[in-house]
């Protein structure tokens, strides 16, 4: 049998060669799958298929309602919704109003294969699917439906996925500049070592982000990853994890575990006396925690790709309008900054989907190739390029005030060890 070429290998080889809408119309005469099947062009000549019609554009989130991230997840969500009323106040996209359809995964594989399936043939996109988890379970399913994704999921695994995107720097890359920027504060040297320890999941998807740590250690002098203890998802008690990073002698460790272990992780260290200089990525912070872990984060650091809710920016001072128009009884959180983002990159492929007059998937597919997305400066713009390839390296590292909310201590920068490790896996 041949090499299979794949519907990204072909945006790869037109992406330089043809215009958007020219791939658009390539890739409907030569897609596999179904996706395609039905389209027609509707009365202002515009193309469209599954999801579309001429007074609706249907999308469909899949994310955690009920389950263990049900707190963090449905503030992404509302950050998702009140972007896409604020775009639907404002007649919409192609005179077309937005309809989110919303599916509730619990967090589980299972569960959200099936709701994948009861939505798929509804919608034209996925704007936010989160967990990596439910990512993989349904992954094959979105290649061969050609549905375009966004994965809510920041890391380099949603990278390698057919139809899936990522619309902001991934995890790793606020891991390696969390470890580079801590280094650097504390003056590490082959004469003054830094012990540092990273926490993570004890699946294929900590270890990479283990490895990536491991890998950007290597490349500074005078640290070494000491302890890289893991969990599972059902984990509640974290004195095994506590206990060996305190007899590791670490004085750093660097938290690559969702925000549910956070607390756990944290507390029951303080408990053994061990209070280290703790640095999160985004996912493993969110402003509950500042209530159980009150008087322990005055060194918790927060390395994060995007904005906080305090930043003096047009994008922030948007969402905020937003949230007191379209939900003014939820509580602002950064997580709905997450959901902002994923709204706001959505908006942006339909617009450019729109102005291709190309509203299928496909033609949504090809809006997303080589797109500038401008978030109003809660995170610096970026290219998704094709899909495949990390769209920036920058983040900040920000502490947390008595609230729980994000205060940024440093510009957006990015690191050497970052784009190093980015280069070596290919990225």
């Amino acid at each position: 049998m041949g090499q299979v070429t794949t519907r990204r290998d072909v945006l790869k080889m037109l992406r330089k060669a043809a215009p958007a809408l020219a791939i658009a119309t390539m890739l409907t005469l030569t897609a596999c799958g179904g996706s395609a099947s039905g389209d027609s062009a509707s009365a202002d000549g515009v193309k469209t298929g599954k999801g579309v019609s001429d007074s609706e554009i249907n999308l469909a989130i899949l994310t955690d309602y009920s389950g263990p991230l049900a707190q963090p997840a449905t503030s992404g969500s509302i950050g998702l919704e009140i972007k896409l009323d604020q775009v639907n106040a404002a007649g919409g996209i192609c005179g077309r109003q937005l309809v989110l359809h919303k599916m509730d995964t619990k967090y589980d594989p299972q569960v959200t294969t099936q709701q994948y399936r009861a939505i798929a043939n509804k919608v034209v996109m996925i704007p936010q699917l989160i967990g990596t988890s439910s990512l993989m379970a349904v992954k094959d399913s979105i290649a061969k439906d050609d549905l375009p994704t966004f994965s809510a999921s920041l890391n380099t695994a949603a990278l390698k996925l057919e139809d899936v995107a990522i619309y902001t720097p991934p995890f790793e890359v606020e891991l390696i500049n969390g470890l580079v920027w801590a280094a650097q504060k504390a003056g590490a040297s082959a004469t003054n070592p830094l012990k540092v320890a990273v926490v993570a999941p004890a699946d294929e998807y900590g270890t990479g982000y283990a490895d990536s740590v491991k890998f950007a250690a290597e490349q500074i002098p005078g640290v070494e990853v000491v302890a890289s203890p893991t969990y599972s998802p059902a984990d509640n008690d974290f004195t095994a994890q506590a206990t060996e990073l305190k007899n590791s002698g670490a004085t750093v460790v660097i938290l690559a575990n969702t925000m549910a272990q956070t607390a756990g992780l944290v507390g029951q260290s303080a408990q053994l006396g061990y209070l280290p200089q703790w640095i999160g990525y985004s996912g493993a912070w969110n402003a509950a925690l500042a209530k159980p872990l009150a008087g322990l984060t005055d060194n918790f650091y927060v390395s994060a790709s995007y904005g906080a809710l305090n930043d003096d920016v047009q994008g922030i001072k948007d969402m905020n309008a937003a949230l007191a128009q379209y939900a003014p009884n939820e509580k602002p959180s950064n997580f709905q900054v997450a959901g902002w983002l994923s709204g706001t990159a959505t908006a942006a492929v339909l617009e450019k989907a729109c102005a291709n007059k190309d509203l299928t998937r496909e033609g949504v597919l090809a809006a997303m190739q080589d797109l500038d997305i401008d978030f109003g400066g809660i995170l610096p713009t970026v290219n998704l390029g094709t899909g495949d390839s990390i769209v920036s390296y920058q983040s900040r590292m920000n502490t947390v005030n008595a609230d729980g909310l994000l205060i940024p201590t440093t510009d957006w920068a990015e690191t050497d060890q970052a784009r190093a490790w980015g280069e070596a896996n290919g990225f």
